[in-house]
């Protein structure tokens, strides 16, 4: 990452102090939930799933939700869920993919921590999820079409985020120490 940006963005974390919680973004493969959960065991901080926790509160699958609520509806109970975390906690979220498609989720987990967008290209993000059949929004004759579809569209809002971390070819450790290095350079 330039240097440039790296100073720059920690100016603006010394005004926000809410900036000890990582928030990790992008599509479905990126590695989020992965990534998460041996990030906060490597810096001690607690760990929410977004989607596991939807999945237990509405004791549904996110297959189930979508197929019985919708798209939308899923979305809403993501922000409701987002915004029930306390801004200022020391944790890792791991958001599910569509996160961004919500202006205000985002807008609530900036509040809540820095966002890292998880990249990928669109080819190793299939390799990694082509088996996965509880992808609700790769239900379609010609899933990894769909899922250049849906990445081109909201690789903008992904781009919006804090940091950006290349994840094509890359162990989850390689990722995490990336990650970390960031992490201790604007909370030191």
């Amino acid at each position: 990452m330039k240097q440039w940006k790296i100073l720059k963005i920690m100016k603006n974390m010394q005004q926000n102090s809410k900036n000890r919680t990582i928030i990790l973004t992008g599509m479905m493969g990126a590695g989020k939930s992965t990534v998460g959960s041996v990030l906060s065991r490597k810096l001690k901080l607690g760990f929410i799933d977004l989607d596991t926790l939807i999945e237990n509160t509405q004791k549904l699958s996110i297959s189930e939700i979508f197929k019985t609520f919708g798209e939308e509806s899923f979305r809403k109970m993501e922000c409701d869920t987002v915004c029930s975390i306390e801004p200022g906690r020391k944790l890792v979220i791991s958001t599910g993919g569509g996160v961004v498609e919500s202006k205000e989720t985002i807008e609530n987990l900036r509040k809540t921590g820095r966002i890292y967008y998880l990249e990928a290209p669109a080819d190793v993000l299939y390799e990694r999820i082509k088996d996965d059949t509880k992808r609700p929004l790769l239900m379609t004759k010609d899933p990894k079409k769909t899922l250049k579809e849906i990445l081109d569209k909201r690789r903008i809002k992904y781009e919006c985020a804090d940091f950006k971390i290349n994840t094509a070819n890359k162990t989850a450790k390689e990722i995490v120490d990336e990650i970390v290095e960031i992490y201790e350079k604007i909370n030191s």
